[in-house]
């Protein structure tokens, strides 16, 4: 999950489809793009990790692939309505 290098063509070679049927599969099963579907991946283990509160939301964004923080907020904060610090300090679990 963490490699930044892993993208819609890796995942059709792993799942031993062309692209543009990967796509399709996609679009029927999940109702999204593989582009989206791996970004929703990353964002949800994402959010587990900011419940944690034992990681920055920097090492975060590196821990799930992506390339910038900056990146990762403005994506974490379309899928879940805020920003990941803001998710963090409403969500973090007591430990």
């Amino acid at each position: 999950m963490d490699n930044t290098e892993y993208n819609v063509e890796a995942l059709s070679a792993d799942m031993g489809l062309e692209r543009s049927s990967l796509y399709r599969k996609m679009q029927a099963i999940a109702g999204q793009t593989p582009t989206e579907f791996m970004r929703s991946i990353r964002l949800k283990r994402a959010a587990r990790l900011l419940e944690s509160g034992q990681y920055s939301v920097q090492e975060i964004s590196w821990m799930v692939g992506f390339n910038t923080p900056r990146y990762f907020s403005s994506y974490f904060k379309e899928m879940f309505g805020m920003t990941p610090s803001a998710y963090a300090a409403r969500n973090r679990k007591q430990a």
